[in-house]
């Protein structure tokens, strides 16, 4: 197993900030974090499993990015669209969100799925 390396943390949180036009102000008044931690991060310092579970939520990032480098999946731009809307929608709206983009997907299921359905019917009847 490779040991965790700060200084390469350091490097992906501050990519991640840049991407996302965030400074270390903004994301330690916004974690309520010391003044310095951002800094200090940045740095090498590898924060607590609490601190690193906000920031990867914050910036929108998987904490296998953050740790790692690595992305359990890489999204396409119209998937981080939708999960940026998803965010910035309320307590009423996120599962308004999600009951829309069901029905959706049984009114216009993928062409794979249509192919995967057919070939269930023909099987049975």
């Amino acid at each position: 197993m490779n040991k965790l390396n700060g200084i390469e943390f350091g490097k992906r949180l501050e990519k991640a900030m840049k991407d996302a036009k965030l400074t270390n102000t903004e994301i330690t008044n916004s974690l309520n974090l010391n003044k310095n931690a951002i800094g200090n991060y940045k740095n090498g310092q590898i924060p607590n499993a609490a601190i690193i579970v906000e920031l990867s939520n914050f910036l929108g990032i998987s904490i296998d990015y953050l740790l790692t480098g690595k992305n359990p999946k890489d999204l396409t731009l119209e998937e981080k669209n939708l999960i940026e809307l998803y965010r910035n929608t309320n307590d009423i709206g996120q599962p308004l969100t999600i009951k829309h983009a069901k029905d959706i997907q049984q009114a216009l299921p993928r062409s794979d799925q249509t192919q995967e359905q057919k070939s269930l019917n023909s099987q049975i009847g």
